[in-house]
Formats: C-alpha cells, sequence, structure tokens
C-alpha cells in the first residue's frame, strides 16, 4: 500500500480546561460534573445530537439503575432520568430500574443539561487525531463544516466508545483472549398492539430477562425448524419509547470488530438487511404485529465491544460477580455479566452477587498523563466489560472522569496523581453510592 506525508497549518480554535470527545452517556456525565466542578469545559461530538448509541443507536432501555429493588446508581445519572421522566421521556421500570425512554426526549434533555452546566458544545465535529508531547496530550485535531483544526486542553476526557483518542494518543489496549461481542442495528416499529397481554414485557417489570421476547423467539425456531432460512438473531428484546403503539427492538446480530472500518460497514450492510427479512417475519407470524411497520432504523449499528485501555488497574468478571469494594471506587454497576456469541443466538449470562464497585484506576493509564476515559473503554477484562458496558454505569464513570479533569487541572498535576480522597468525596457528595 502506497504511503506519503500530510502536513498542513491549522488554526487553534480555542483552549480549555477540559476536552470531552463523545457526547454519549459517558461524555454527559463527564462533561456535567467537568463545568460543576469550576473547569472551562468543551464536549465535542461527531453526530448532530447527543446520546451516542442511546439515541443514534437506538438502544434502549438505559440499563441499569438497581439492584434487587435497591437503587445503587445516583448521581448524574439519576438527575439526568428524573429530568427525563419529568419532560414524559422516560420511565423507571421495577425491580432492577431500567431507564425505558424516548430517544428523541433524550437528545432534548441531554442537550439541556449540557448547556445549563455552562459547557460549550460543538456537534458534528470528528476526531482526526492528536498531538501528544513529552507523555501529554496537547490538542485534539478534529474536522467539520470549517475544515481542520484544532483545540487546546489541559486534561483530555475519551468519551468515544472505544477509545479512538487513546488509541491515537498510543496508550497500550487490553488484548482480546476471545472473539468480540456482536453488534446490532437496532430499529423501531410503528402499529404495534402493544396492549396485548405477551406485550408486556415492554415494560421489565419483574420479567427477569430484560425486556426478552420469548414468544417471538419461539416462533423463529420453528420456522427454522421447517426448514425456512431466518437470519442471525438475538433476544429479541423488547422496550416502550413511551409512544403508544411503538418499540424499539434490539433483534439483528452480526459478528463484526468495531475497531475495523471495513469489518463495521460489512456487518451494518448485512444488517440492514435483516431488519426487513426479520420484521416481516413477525409482521406475518405474531399477530401483534400484524399492522406493524418499520418506522425507523437506528443510524449507528451499535457495538457491544471495542478496545479496553490497559490501565492502572485491571478489574477482573470476579471482582464483579464478587462486588469487591475498592478504596478509589467511584461507580457503581449491576447488569449482569452479558456475554452475546458472535456467530449464533447464544448468550450467557452470569448475574453479581451485589452491585459492583469500578475504582478510578481503571480511567487511567501510565501512557499519558492528561488523559481519562469515560464510558466502557475501561481497564476492564472481558468478563468486567461484558457487565459495565452499558448506559447508567457508563455515565457514572463519565461523571468521576469529569471531577478527576477538574481536579487535575486545579491541582496543576497528573491524572495518575490526583488527589483521590477528594475525588471520591466529591463524587459521593453528587449522591453516588461508592
Amino acid at each position: 500500500m502506497e504511503r506519503f506525508n500530510y502536513s498542513k497549518e491549522i488554526q487553534v480554535k480555542g483552549e480549555y480546561d477540559v476536552l470531552i470527545c463523545g457526547g454519549g452517556p459517558g461524555g454527559i456525565g463527564a462533561a456535567i460534573s467537568g463545568a460543576e466542578n469550576g473547569s472551562k469545559t468543551i464536549l465535542v461530538e461527531k453526530l448532530g445530537f447527543l446520546g451516542g448509541l442511546a439515541t443514534a443507536g437506538l438502544v434502549n432501555p438505559m440499563c441499569e439503575f438497581g439492584y434487587d429493588g435497591i437503587r445503587v446508581t445516583g448521581g448524574i445519572p439519576y438527575r439526568f432520568a428524573n429530568k427525563l421522566i419529568r419532560a414524559g421521556g422516560a420511565m423507571f421500570e421495577p425491580p432492577k430500574m431500567n431507564l425505558s425512554f424516548n430517544p428523541e426526549k433524550y437528545k432534548l434533555v441531554a442537550q439541556r443539561m449540557i448547556l445549563s452546566a455552562g459547557v460549550e458544545l460543538l456537534t458534528n465535529t470528528s476526531l482526526v487525531d492528536c498531538i501528544v508531547k513529552d507523555g501529554n496530550i496537547v490538542s485534539c485535531i478534529f474536522h467539520n463544516r470549517d475544515g481542520l483544526f484544532a483545540i487546546k486542553a489541559k486534561c483530555f476526557v475519551d468519551a468515544t466508545g472505544d477509545a479512538f483518542l487513546a488509541s491515537m494518543a498510543g496508550v497500550p489496549m487490553l488484548e482480546d483472549t476471545r472473539p468480540k461481542q456482536p453488534g446490532s442495528l437496532c430499529f423501531k416499529m410503528a402499529g404495534v398492539d402493544t396492549q396485548s397481554p405477551r406485550m408486556h414485557i415492554i415494560h421489565q417489570k419483574n420479567n427477569h430477562f430484560n425486556h426478552q421476547a420469548v414468544f417471538i423467539r419461539e416462533v423463529l425456531e420453528k420456522l427454522e425448524a421447517e426448514g425456512k432460512e431466518v437470519p442471525q438473531y438475538g433476544g429479541p428484546w423488547l422496550c416502550t419509547t413511551m409512544n403508544p403503539g411503538e418499540i424499539t427492538l434490539n433483534f439483528t446480530r452480526s459478528a463484526m470488530d468495531c475497531t475495523k472500518q471495513d469489518s463495521f460497514t460489512k456487518a451494518e450492510q448485512k444488517m440492514l438487511e435483516d431488519v426487513f427479512i426479520l420484521s416481516e417475519m413477525i409482521r406475518k407470524h405474531v399477530p401483534e404485529f400484524k399492522e406493524a411497520y418499520v418506522s425507523q432504523i437506528a443510524p449507528v449499528a451499535g457495538a457491544r465491544q471495542g478496545r479496553r485501555i490497559a490501565g492502572l488497574f485491571v478489574m477482573t468478571g470476579e471482582d464483579y460477580i464478587k462486588g469487591t469494594r475498592f478504596e478509589d471506587s467511584i461507580a457503581r454497576a449491576c447488569h449482569p455479566v452479558d456475554v452475546h456469541l458472535p456467530n449464533n443466538q447464544g448468550q450467557s449470562l452470569t448475574f453479581p452477587e451485589r452491585a459492583a464497585f469500578i475504582p478510578y484506576r481503571c480511567l487511567v493509564s501510565n501512557a499519558i498523563d492528561n488523559l481519562l476515559m469515560a464510558g466502557r473503554a475501561i481497564s476492564v477484562d472481558e468478563d468486567a466489560f461484558a457487565a459495565v458496558r452499558v448506559q447508567a454505569p457508563c455515565m457514572e464513570i463519565g461523571q468521576a472522569a469529569g471531577v478527576a479533569a477538574s481536579l487535575a487541572v486545579k491541582e496543576n498535576t497528573t491524572v495518575q496523581n490526583i488527589d483521590v480522597t477528594k475525588l471520591v468525596e466529591i463524587v459521593k457528595s453528587y449522591g453516588s453510592f461508592v
């Protein structure tokens, strides 16, 4: 493959205390807490709205705030959830307190919270590269309608979901020991008979399997037994959008490596076809869907597994299941170790003995002195990753990352050497149960 050097003089468009790349749950948490702790903060998002895979990927519900009926996630995620509920855009589903939501109102409430916190928000802007000097990121290079430009900051937060900034900066990554989990292209269907008794699963209630429509799976298994060709699928998991007769479906499934563009593109292409094949199958064979139609397909496929940084500490699945408590715990999580198999319908679930604790050391590596991770791409093994990757803990991890970034700026120190006792105190003051 031919290679060549490229150079161009570009403008530095601003200097900030804290720069967050990525506006999903982790980035939202980091931006709000960074600004609220006195830092001049900017959040840069590649899409035109906030929410990441919650909104662009139609990944619904927001898992999960409670364990055995007791709330374990607080702080900014709980504040966000309540604002979304008051806006008529969400509802908590007991006993695990998953938050079913309307994706459009999610975008709106997230934007309002970001702006009211004093965060500068820059959307439709893609991260291109970063400049590193003496173990510090000096600036990030972006591209949007104005062309290429740089933004400088004292501290950076990678909330891209797949550690794109960390990878660009040379942070080492943990190696996978098994194939990556598959991706899904979620979609909405309208015209569904959501009043049917079997459709109670769109509200979790006491359904332990998170909205899984077993009756649809049985139909597909029967079709397969009759010799019909059924695309690879998972679940399916159905969730209310808060709109009458409309649900989101987490249904399609394809092996993918979301860190490689060719793999991601081919998986998206396959799953787009599968959306229409699977939706037509259930429209023909499931009475609740006989008048239904595909009303929206997620603009972005959801990838369950990407990169994980090699941090100061690697949290294991055993740590997660046993609920090991750490002195530097900054967030909680209670989703099961939820492993989806890449080449079939299989899924394994291992439920934690109690709600887990996530330590600050998982957000930081030794490679870069002014970079923190927010969201799922933290330093955990594959089993722990399969649990912490969901939205509520990702936003609470982001909350801690924003506070830590502000402390690093105030203390004029590295992210490895901030006052962790003070960090934990501030996180607790937000209402987190750490």
